[in-house]
């Protein structure tokens, strides 16, 4: 149970149950999600009606959930799936025949692009990749014969 400081009940304290609260934070996870879908796909109305309709549809499969540790690990999860709308997933658009147009948000995360080794030189790492094409040739060229 939660306390609610404005209440003039019970010295300034009113009992708030659980479930309530959890109601109020599945709601306002719905609402979230929606925002979220919005934002991300943005203009692409296949993906906004798919989104939605997912939406809808999980929360509609859960809504007679009444435990309460259930209910917290289904919004728990709602809130992951929220924050991998908002910081991974992103439109690209073809814009000529070879070209892409991606559209990324100030949401999405942006990996580092560090590289995997920095112990050998630019020119190390070109023959190496080169050794590798090679050897994939070699590979196919036996496995034809």
């Amino acid at each position: 149970m939660a306390l609610n400081p404005t209440s003039p009940h019970s010295n300034g304290y009113l009992l708030i149950s659980e479930e309530r609260m959890s109601r109020r934070d599945a709601l306002n996870l719905y609402k979230t999600l929606h925002r979220t879908v919005q934002r991300t796909f943005k203009g692409d109305i296949p993906a906004l009606l798919a989104a939605r309709d997912k939406i809808c549809e999980e929360y509609n499969k859960h809504s007679q959930v009444t435990s309460g540790p259930a209910i917290a690990e289904l919004i728990n999860h709602g809130q992951e799936v929220n924050r991998i709308l908002a910081e991974t997933v992103v439109q690209i658009a073809k814009v000529e025949e070879d070209k892409y147009e991606l559209r990324i948000t100030e949401e999405t995360h942006m990996f580092e692009n560090n590289p995997f080794r920095d112990d050998i030189s630019m020119e190390e790492y070109k023959a190496a990749n080169r050794r590798a094409r090679m050897r994939g040739k070699c590979d196919e060229a036996k496995a034809n014969k």
